[in-house]
């Protein structure tokens, strides 16, 4: 019985995956060179594969890209360097540290309740998301550039090349490349990367709001409601921006950017959970910092620095592509299959009328 109900609820599943997946927009990628061979070991032997094979250029990539993610990069070194406590004093206009009520493991002064303390800490935590989201949208130029390098390395594209001067050999200019990306895809990627920001600084400051009510004496049903749509929020959002980034630039043209946004939201409601595990992958090696270590955190800081964009983008785009090549691809393949025997059908059909049709012949004049 349990196996008869489990093959019913794949099979409602699957059916409800048809469905959304049939109304996706269709089109071809916006490949600059003919389509390669699948890559025979895999998604996650590609990932690896990929990024091995192309080290150099990755870390050319990140460090460029780098550039964008200051603002971030600022946020995380004043909040380390500083602390959230003497941000918060800073706030309260308490110029001298005063005693630190370590027994509760949160608060401010021994002058001010401690109640009040704490919502001076969650004021700055509303501060530092905000200037996180405002973050997101100035990183926008920088994944133009480094998910269109990204796309091209998995796609086994070639690059510009210059003469080493040494050896000869044809090197890729990948600054070049870079700078480029950020010209043809900075527009479309400032639009998807600020609305994402917006949503991220919304849907966290609500949370907050949430955890402000209940320590201000208890939440009300708005800040439960806050909660439950700052919640929402983050968890929607988060996998369609996931999904819709590696489109700006493999669907560059070829669709609307409505047209992306929908494709994504169908790839994120159709695949859910695999989605979920590549974002809780990409997403979840920058929640190391909040170890509340100094040396774990400078460690992990720097390995992020130096890695961590390319490790985020490239899974993005490797992802992006598997769903592309699975999906929307093949999607487009057995559309245009259908309009080429559309097309020779309806020609067997006039060739059959023409046939079929009675022939006139011309009286010979006497």
């Amino acid at each position: 019985m349990a196996t008869k109900s489990n093959t019913k609820k794949e099979s409602r599943i699957n059916s409800f995956r048809l469905k959304l997946i049939a109304g996706m927009t269709v089109a071809p990628e916006a490949r600059n060179e003919e389509k390669k061979p699948p890559y025979p070991a895999g998604r996650f032997k590609r990932f690896f594969d990929t990024y091995k094979a192309n080290s150099p250029h990755f870390m050319t990539a990140n460090a460029l890209a780098l550039i964008f993610a200051l603002p971030i990069l600022a946020v995380v070194v004043v909040v380390a360097a500083i602390g959230v406590e003497k941000l918060a004093y800073m706030l309260a206009g308490i110029t001298d540290a005063p005693y630190l009520m370590g027994s509760f493991g949160i608060g401010l002064s021994s002058s001010m309740p401690l109640n009040e303390a704490r919502l001076y800490l969650l004021d700055v935590y509303r501060l530092i998301f905000l200037a996180i989201g405002v973050g997101i949208a100035v990183l926008s130029f920088g994944a133009a550039g480094h998910v269109y390098i990204s796309t091209k390395l998995i796609w086994g594209e070639s690059f510009l090349t210059k003469k080493d001067k040494k050896t000869g050999a044809d090197v890729p200019r990948i600054a070049t490349e870079f700078f480029r990306g950020v010209k043809t895809y900075w527009k479309e990627m400032l639009i998807v990367f600020s609305a994402y920001g917006v949503f991220f600084a919304g849907g966290t400051n609500l949370i907050v709001e949430f955890v402000y009510g209940v320590l201000s004496g208890g939440a009300n049903v708005g800040q439960w409601f806050a909660l439950f749509i700052g919640a929402l929020i983050l968890l929607i959002t988060t996998p369609i921006f996931f999904n819709l980034v590696p489109q700006v630039v493999s669907y560059h043209k070829t669709l609307t950017i409505a047209a992306k946004i929908k494709n994504a939201c169908i790839y994120s409601l159709a695949f859910a959970i695999p989605t979920y595990i590549m974002v809780v992958l990409a997403f979840g090696p920058f929640a190391l910092l909040a170890i509340n270590s100094p040396i774990v955190t400078i460690l992990i800081g720097m390995l992020l620095i130096v890695f961590g964009l390319t490790y985020v983008f490239l899974i993005m785009v490797n992802y992006g592509d598997h769903n592309s090549e699975n999906v929307l691809q093949t999607l487009y393949e057995n559309m245009r299959t259908d309009q080429s025997r559309q097309t020779r059908k309806e020609k067997k059909k006039t060739d059959v009328r023409k046939q079929s049709a009675p022939v006139k012949y011309k009286k010979k004049k006497k």
